[in-house]
């Protein structure tokens, strides 16, 4: 089989924090949220007095990270696809992050150690699109593919089944829904958030198990 389904793995963004103390973090997570996932960064430079170059580049990091992610499981050659094509993989990836969900429900204070504890709702995207995917390859691409006289056409049809495959995703993101709300909880100490909270806020988050 061409075309592959690995497991989703991520690495997300370490971030710190700056000396913040009781309830400032929860404004401080959220903002780390909405300038990572929405791309939202004033909230976060005006906390961390950060440039907004700087913010953008964290939701650059996640954007890029993702979007890869999309054209490596659904084996898209993006070397053989257009610019217009390579456009739509790019505003899908946007729409995903935009489409993510979450908020800080509590912050508790003990020890010198700040607990905060997120709702997450994981979206369907990667359930409901997989399997679309696989009938349209299974169905018609692969077929094609295999037939194809010389490497040339079949390299033509590259183009073709990243365009299909970007119809099927887009409409997926489109009508995505969410699964159960996962609470979880991530400790801050020394003002920071571990790598490890952070990776694991981005799986569930994207839905990467």
């Amino acid at each position: 089989m061409k075309k592959l389904f690995p497991v989703f793995v991520m690495c997300a963004v370490l971030l710190a924090g700056c000396g913040f103390a009781g309830e400032n973090y929860r404004n401080y997570v959220t903002a780390i949220l909405d300038c990572t996932y929405h791309g939202e960064s004033s909230a976060y430079c005006e906390l961390t007095n950060t440039s907004e170059l700087s913010a953008d580049a964290i939701w650059q990091t996640e954007f890029q990270e993702l979007n890869q992610m999309i054209f490596d499981t659904y084996g898209i050659r993006t070397d053989l696809i257009s610019e217009e094509t390579r456009e739509g993989y790019q505003r899908l990836t946007k729409m995903l992050l935009m489409k993510t969900k979450y908020n800080v429900r509590d912050v508790m204070h003990e020890n010198q150690t700040y607990t905060v504890v997120l709702v997450l709702s994981p979206f369907d995207f990667w359930e409901i699109s997989q399997e679309k995917v696989r009938k349209y390859y299974y169905s018609e691409f692969f077929r094609n593919f295999r037939t194809a006289p010389t490497q040339a056409d079949a390299d033509k049809l590259e183009q073709e089944y990243a365009s299909r495959i970007l119809e099927i995703l887009t409409d997926s993101a489109e009508h995505l829904d969410y699964l159960e709300p996962v609470v979880y909880t991530c400790t801050i100490q020394n003002n920071t958030v571990s790598a490890e909270d952070w990776q694991a806020i981005d799986r569930i988050l994207l839905n990467l198990e």
